[in-house]
């Protein structure tokens, strides 16, 4: 389906609302027709005292039908030229005026409203993803999509749909107007038209390519500016300030170009419209001499005619610039539906039944996991069974984050299987599954809102004092407290205002309180100091009590308790053991144990 349908069809659940719109920009465009055909009387009867009381024909039917006048629509008492064709100049106005403003709000409300559905839809489907998706489309494309593609949507729906309607339904009226008054001259008259539209469809076209362009540039900005923020820390740690501006400069120069593209292509349609409109006047100009000179036409006939063909070039020449816009609105929606035309790798069967409590153990049965055409885990076979402490260690690449993002399915697999209790992981629903399973990272992911609002994410329903019981646990109920509005204190973007070991207990008491059965810490402590470690240790030493664990660790020092070490090695398992077996065994944990403990050479000076 084209991009056009597809953006027509999001109007569907509002065409009543539009088709409303329709119906009072057909009164507009009949109103512009019918001011038109009262320059007539004006020319030929209000200034000709002489023919002031004879019936003013607005138009006539064709085929010898009756003929319609202004007398008709005025009240019994009026019959004075004059005042009838004031009374019918501010009426239609009025009538237009009216039936303009009902239109464009019905039209914007339109818009806007499938903007909105269109965003929910566009963020539905982002968050649906796994996180290979986020992997491979950077986050500042993922906002600019969301924001700066869908504005140019919606001028297509609301902007661009408004002026269509009203200049189609006015370049309508005012064509009927021409060739009612003078077929001939009309036909004469509208010889350029194909010297505009032809132009017109050509420019369009190149537009909607620079469009595509355009939003390219400005989602490289967007980008530029989301790791440039999110990174300043590292930025001026490096002195990189200028080399980021140069950066961004560049990006802007390459969007200001690609911009002056089609701003070029736009502004080339008016200069062409008023020359052939100019021309067109000027030949009618001396067709008129002769035509009044002869008695073929009125003076107010060919007045009309003129205002009317003089009115038809703003139809037109919005016309062209809807075109323009339209096409400028296609471009940018090519990635918001390439987007909605992703098929989310992780897909929930129609017939997934909800997972059970947690009971027995987690079974890795042959599994086998790749990004695209890179292996990361072969032939895995794991059990985890209740109750369990267990530790995955090896080195960087080796897999180890990697199987336990298999867990909450965050991926799946590839080869083989994940049982929960027997339950393949792809036939259950993953809101069930994903409750059994919490999570503390390395990076801790918080939110610039208040502390109570961090721990108590994804719980809909908990109250103060849950959060404040899970607080202490997690060792963080006293430095809450000391914050200017405890638990009620904004945290910033991504906690910023808290140190990291703070951070890290903040999530653990958001894992407390989320209580699942399951639970995985991704080198929850690498990242803190010996104090912050320290305490987070004690934390995490209380959310793991009662629970199944899975720890991924570098260092070796926090895995020794375990009650089994699994080492992986390039994606495969390569030992299974408890810490006293491996570092005794001569294999991969005991090279490791041994770069990381064994005493460091003291270091030589020399001259």
């Amino acid at each position: 389906m084209s991009k056009s349908r597809r953006l027509a069809g999001l109007i569907r659940p509002y065409t009543p609302r539009f088709l409303a719109a329709i119906v009072l920009m057909a009164i507009v465009g009949a109103c512009e027709a019918i001011i038109a055909l009262l320059i007539r009387p004006v020319f030929d009867r209000v200034l000709e005292p002489a023919h002031s009381t004879a019936p003013m024909v607005l138009f006539k039917l064709p085929f010898h039908g009756p003929a319609i006048t202004l007398q008709e629509f005025m009240p019994g008492g009026v019959h004075d030229a004059w005042t009838m064709v004031a009374i019918a100049i501010v009426a239609v106005t009025l009538i237009k005026g009216l039936s303009g403003y009902f239109a464009t709000y019905s039209i914007n409300f339109v818009g806007q409203s499938v903007v909105r559905d269109l965003r929910n839809l566009l963020y539905a489907k982002v968050t649906a993803q796994s996180m290979a998706f986020f992997s491979a489309n950077p986050t500042g494309r993922l906002i600019s999509t969301v924001t700066n593609d869908i504005e140019r949507v919606q001028d297509a729906v609301s902007h661009v749909a408004a002026n269509f309607l009203k200049q189609s339904f006015t370049l309508i009226g005012l064509l009927a107007v021409i060739f009612y008054v003078d077929w001939r001259l009309a036909l004469v008259s509208l010889i350029m038209v194909p010297f505009v539209i032809f132009p017109s469809a050509n420019i369009g076209r190149y537009i909607r390519a620079s469009s595509r362009k355009s939003q390219d540039n400005m989602s490289d900005l967007a980008n530029i500016l989301q790791e440039t923020f999110t990174g300043i820390r590292v930025v001026k740690a490096f002195g990189m300030e200028n080399f980021e501006r140069s950066k961004f400069r560049a990006a802007t120069h390459r969007l200001l170009k690609v911009n002056l593209r089609w701003v070029r292509a736009h502004a080339v349609t008016s200069p062409l419209m008023e020359l052939l409109g100019a021309i067109t006047v000027a030949g009618l100009l001396l067709y008129a001499r002769n035509e009044i000179l002869h008695h073929a036409q009125t003076t107010g006939g060919f007045l009309a005619f003129l205002y009317a063909l003089i009115k038809m070039y703003e139809p037109i020449k919005r016309l062209t610039g809807v075109n323009n816009g339209f096409q400028l609105a296609v471009g940018a929606s090519e990635r918001v539906f390439d987007i909605l035309d992703v098929n989310a790798e992780v897909v929930e069967k129609p017939h997934a039944v909800e997972l059970p409590p947690f009971e027995r153990e987690l079974a890795f049965e042959d599994v086998d996991f790749s990004y695209g055409e890179l292996p990361v885990l072969q032939n895995v076979n794991l059990r985890i069974r209740k109750g369990e402490v267990v530790a995955i260690v090896g080195s960087s690449g080796a897999g180890k984050t990697t199987l336990a993002n298999l867990i909450p399915r965050f991926f799946d697999v590839t080869g083989g299987h994940i049982l929960f209790d027997g339950y393949d992981l792809r036939n259950v629903r993953v809101a069930s599954l994903r409750a059994q399973v919490g999570i503390v990272t390395q990076e801790t992911v918080l939110f610039n809102d208040t502390v109570f609002n961090n721990i108590s994410y994804g719980q809909s329903s908990v109250n103060l004092r849950a959060v404040e019981e899970a607080s202490r646990a997690a060792l963080a109920h006293e430095f809450i407290m000391e914050m200017p509005e405890g638990y009620n204190t904004m945290i910033g973007e991504r906690g910023q205002r808290l140190s990291g070991g703070e951070r890290q207990r903040i999530a653990i008491a958001r894992a407390l309180l989320k209580n699942s059965p399951i639970l995985i810490l991704d080198e929850a402590t690498s990242a803190l100091d010996t104090e912050s470690e320290l305490l987070v240790q004690r934390a995490l030493m209380n959310l793991m009590a009662g629970r199944t664990v899975l720890v991924i660790a570098h260092r070796l020092s926090t895995v020794r308790r375990a009650d089994r070490i699994v080492v992986l090695d390039r994606g495969a398992v390569s030992e299974i053991g408890t810490h006293h077996d491996l570092v005794t065994r001569g294999g991969i944990y005991q090279k490791l144990h041994n770069l990381q403990f064994v005493d460091a050479d003291p270091a030589v000076v020399t001259d």
